[in-house]
């Protein structure tokens, strides 16, 4: 059964293969100036061609990140987005198609050239107005089944003094936002003598509250509040993958970069922002595709031998299969080549240790160049894991290490890697302790998170592989 959200996605497919295609035709039929009649005889030939344009079309504009949760977007922002693709792509297309002119002679050169660039021109003008008018449509559609009830987001109020009852009245009163106040928490542990009618309990129950009202959006609108407090519930926020907005005057409380939003002039600040944009997030994603594929398809005789000296070693089955935590909190099983005896660690988890007795020989032979991590390339390709990305742990680890620092959680915001800045500069960690030290890496990275510095992070795994400094 599809959700709401995936059914207007589906939606939002269909609209934009219908007016690619239809910008396809009304391009070939201008430029190549035929009759009706002889453009319906031709029809036939012009499929391939379109469609083929058409889903290319379509995976820049994912690649755009014009594929996303729009509730929160501008019909107007959206609409320069595709224009922006869409230049894009009409560039590639003038360079692949239209390219050859350059090399005519001269005397046909210009008027080829000409040509060209007028049907680039051409197709260009025909996508920007049909295409981003379909959109609008849709949007405008879509807003009208909001304001109805349908496709809303349920918020969360942590407050419950004057300001949050005003911020609570205007989301109430512009229905074509799309959130339901579902409730208030209190900011303290104590609620007081006389509740709020709408109140759903105190800050401690955030977790239950998240997940019971099955909240999206949480928006900050208490007076005062502690560093540690607010870190506290974004953590919290961030492992159930809601976001976390703020009215602004606490803003000076909280450190790093924000983007602001509003509700229909109320301003709000979002402490949860997306760390990369649309469109570096799906390259990385393309990247780990393409990178994880290769690595698997050429690498498998590799792994075969690796697999049958791990069996010689340990007896056992050369794949140790173990239980982390991704993105968002979502626990998945990660894939290695086994590198201690079987049954090493019994019914309590233990941390790997410096010389620990547990590894066997070719097991720290696997670990000192990192071939045991080979096998995650799986979990990369099915999108539990990205090549690049903090760590995950084990949901026992994860526990312990919320309790001393909430704000771990924010690890959790990204795919876990293979490999990560935590992972290159300090290495393995033999404790809790040893841990938090290595998350303030991880930390770093999710602030500053970009395509380069994951190419940093793989050239300086590369190097420790080579010299064989892993652990």
């Amino acid at each position: 059964m599809f959700t709401y959200a995936a059914k207007q996605r589906l939606l939002t497919l269909l609209i934009d293969f219908f007016t690619l295609s239809i910008s396809f035709a009304f391009y070939y039929k201008f430029r190549e100036s035929v009759s009706f009649a002889a453009f319906t005889e031709q029809a036939s030939m012009l499929v391939a061609p379109m469609l083929t344009l058409t889903i290319c079309w379509m995976l820049l504009f994912w690649l755009f990140g014009l594929y996303r949760d729009w509730t929160f977007g501008s019909r107007f922002e959206e609409g320069i987005t595709i224009i922006k693709a869409i230049s894009l792509g009409t560039i590639v297309l003038f360079v692949l198609i239209f390219a050859d002119d350059l090399i005519e002679e001269q005397t046909t050169e210009v008027s080829r050239e000409y040509s060209s660039r007028f049907g680039a021109a051409m197709y260009w003008t025909t996508l920007s107005l049909i295409v981003p008018l379909g959109r609008a449509a849709q949007r405008s559609y879509q807003r009208r089944l909001l304001e109805q009830g349908l496709g809303r987001r349920n918020a969360l109020i942590i407050g419950t003094g004057k300001r949050a009852d005003a911020l609570a009245k205007d989301i109430s009163s512009h229905r074509a936002l799309g959130m339901d106040v579902k409730g208030f928490l209190y900011e303290c542990s104590e609620p007081p003598a006389e509740p709020h009618p709408l109140s759903l309990g105190t800050i401690d129950q955030l977790e239950r509250v998240l997940s019971e009202a099955q909240i999206n959006d949480v928006i900050l609108a208490v007076q005062t509040a502690r560093h540690d407090d607010l870190l506290r519930i974004i953590g919290k926020c961030e492992g159930q993958n809601v976001s976390v907005k703020m009215l602004p005057n606490m803003y000076d409380i909280v450190s790093g970069a924000a983007r602001t939003t509003q509700i229909y002039g109320t301003p709000l600040v979002e402490l949860t922002p997306a760390l990369l944009s649309p469109f570096e997030e799906n390259l990385k994603r393309l990247f780990d595709i393409a990178a994880s594929l290769t690595v698997l398809i050429f690498g498998l005789p590799f792994f075969l031998v690796l697999g049958f000296f791990v069996w010689l070693d340990t007896k056992a089955s050369p794949l140790y299969m173990q239980v982390r935590v991704g993105r968002h909190g979502r626990e998945f099983t990660i894939f290695k080549f086994r590198s201690m005896r079987a049954n090493a660690e019994g019914s309590t988890p233990m941390l790997t240790q410096k010389n620990d007795e547990r590894i066997t020989p070719f097991g720290n032979f696997l670990r000192k160049y990192r071939l045991d991590e080979f096998p995650q390339f799986w979990n990369v390709l099915v999108g539990d894991m990205s090549i690049v990305g903090p760590r995950p742990e084990r949901p026992y680890f994860v526990k312990q290490l919320l309790e001393h620092a909430p704000h771990y959680a924010r690890l959790h915001r990204v795919r876990p890697g293979i490999t990560s800045w935590g992972q290159v500069k300090f290495g393995y960690a033999a404790s809790i302790e040893e841990m938090l030290e290595r998350m303030k890496y991880d930390l770093f990275y999710i602030e500053n998170m970009s395509l380069t510095m994951d190419f940093k992070i793989l050239l300086a795994t590369v190097y420790v592989m080579l010299t064989g400094r892993g652990q």
